[in-house]
């Protein structure tokens, strides 16, 4: 069911059967696998496939394909913007891009030089039991949270401790809400609709992965693990990773 959403996606960007998506991204990755060619089966889109992305043929291919939908992660985004100009730049049939990780000056970039492509980006992670896409188009965020979004996934912003590498709790032992332009840690209330499937073979990681006794005794939700801060307009922005890794 979950793989059928993720495929799902590209109808919900409005990808169309008439649509020849682009995509340098690696199989092995849900990105490239289910959001690119499950995205393409699921509406009967064409699938341009690179086994190598490329910045310097990348709008080559584009035309030679008549490429209308592209699938990036933001570096990949960066690297077109740092290929030497051209005068053909505009010249490409892509109305619409669909991906995650692109930064606000980046996708400014983007647009101002390559034209006026729908810019899709989302959030989520493959363990993960909820996600956010930007459907508005605002420039360097990842969705918008609405009533219909905090209904069906309850998620919450807390407050987080960086240096403890904790939540921070108040006298009765629960997370606090991190206010609006604040930044906070991402948790999605675990629920028959968001339910949290774990790690295969890996009970202890599943068990980590688990905060309890977050807004009222006895509530479970997924730690997501990234800090994400939400302005006064709803809209959300993803901020950075805790621990040591990075995205």
């Amino acid at each position: 069911l979950k793989m059928m959403m993720v495929a799902n996606l590209g109808r919900l960007c409005g990808l169309r059967p008439d649509d020849v998506i682009y995509t340098t991204l690696p199989l092995y990755h849900s990105a490239g696998l289910l959001v690119g060619v499950g995205g393409c089966f699921e509406v009967g889109a064409t699938c341009v496939l690179r086994a190598k992305f490329s910045a310097s043929q990348f709008w080559d291919d584009c035309r030679r394909y008549d490429v209308t939908v592209i699938q990036y992660v933001g570096e990949l985004v960066r690297y077109l913007c740092n290929t030497p100009k051209r005068a053909d730049d505009r010249e490409h049939g892509v109305r619409m891009a669909l991906g995650n990780g692109l930064r606000a000056e980046v996708w400014k970039e983007f647009l101002q030089r390559f034209g006026p492509v729908a810019i899709w980006e989302f959030y989520g992670a493959t363990e993960g039991n909820a996600g956010f896409i930007n459907y508005t188009g605002k420039v360097g965020a990842v969705g918008r949270a609405n009533a219909f979004l905090k209904s069906f996934a309850p998620f919450e912003l807390i407050k987080y401790d960086v240096e403890e590498d904790q939540p921070v709790r108040d006298e009765r032992g629960l997370c606090i809400r991190a206010r609006p332009g604040e930044t906070g840690l991402l948790v999605i209330k675990i629920t028959k609709n968001t339910p949290f499937h774990g790690y295969a073979g890996d009970s202890q990681k599943t068990e980590r992965k688990v905060l309890r006794n977050v807004m009222v005794k006895g509530d479970n939700f997924f730690n997501s693990g990234d800090l994400l801060s939400i302005d006064h307009e709803g809209f959300i922005y993803f901020q950075d990773r805790v621990g040591d890794t990075f995205r």
